[in-house]
């Protein structure tokens, strides 16, 4: 390796990690009042304050779908499906504002949801 190539590599990761963290911050201060949405076909069917005192644990039950939705802990978690692929279940637990996890053959959507904004009205990512 040539000494350019070192500085570039090194300036490269100097900036993820100054992202990774400029995102951390910004993430964690836009918290606001969080709620757990819970989905199916796009159309909320429960939502729950999410705090780290919430303990909820949520069935859903259509035809022969079986979804369970656990908040505990200050984390939310699809804890069974009947679904084959058991992609949700083995999704990790959701703690922060805009994490989702997802059940397609299931069509059910479980987000950590604020609709605290900056005061102009852009969301963390545009700001």
């Amino acid at each position: 390796m040539k000494k350019n190539d070192i500085i570039l590599m090194l300036i490269v990761l100097v900036i993820a990690v100054v992202a990774f963290i400029g995102f951390k911050i910004s993430s964690e201060s836009n918290q606001g009042d969080l709620e757990v949405l819970i989905k199916h076909d796009g159309e909320v069917i429960k939502s729950y304050p999410f705090s780290p005192k919430t303990n909820e644990t949520y069935i859903f039950e259509e035809d022969d779908e079986l979804n369970i939705i656990q908040i505990k802990d200050g984390v939310v978690s699809m804890i069974e499906a009947n679904c084959r692929d058991q992609i949700c279940v083995k999704t990790a637990a959701i703690s922060q504002n805009g994490e989702i996890i997802v059940c397609l053959p299931h069509k059910v959507t479980v987000e950590i949801f604020s609709e605290t904004t900056d005061s102009d009205g852009l969301d963390s990512i545009a700001d």
